[in-house]
């Protein structure tokens, strides 16, 4: 199983909205920060296929880099968890 991910976007109201989802490898993914028009960025949403939903710090660095308030991994099987950028 590969992990997939999106940039994850806010419209000035509060909504949510996905970028484009991109689909890696079992142990990476390359996101593009996009959002729909209307939407900033916000964070980072991937997949982690071996169910360790905690960043790595591949994870932490491209989150840094790419100026990610939040990041979200979601383990499969198991759960979802975000972190907030301090």
């Amino acid at each position: 199983m590969n992990e997939i991910g999106a940039s994850i976007c806010q419209f000035p109201g509060g909504g949510l909205a996905f970028g484009p989802w991109a689909e890696g490898t079992p142990q990476s993914v390359s996101i593009e920060v996009a959002c729909p028009t209307g939407a900033d960025f916000l964070g980072i949403f991937h997949t982690h296929p071996n169910g360790v939903p905690a960043p790595s710090p591949q994870d932490i660095k491209s989150g840094l880099a790419s100026g990610s308030k939040v990041l979200c991994i979601k383990a499969i099987p198991g759960d979802l968890k975000c972190y907030r950028k301090r």
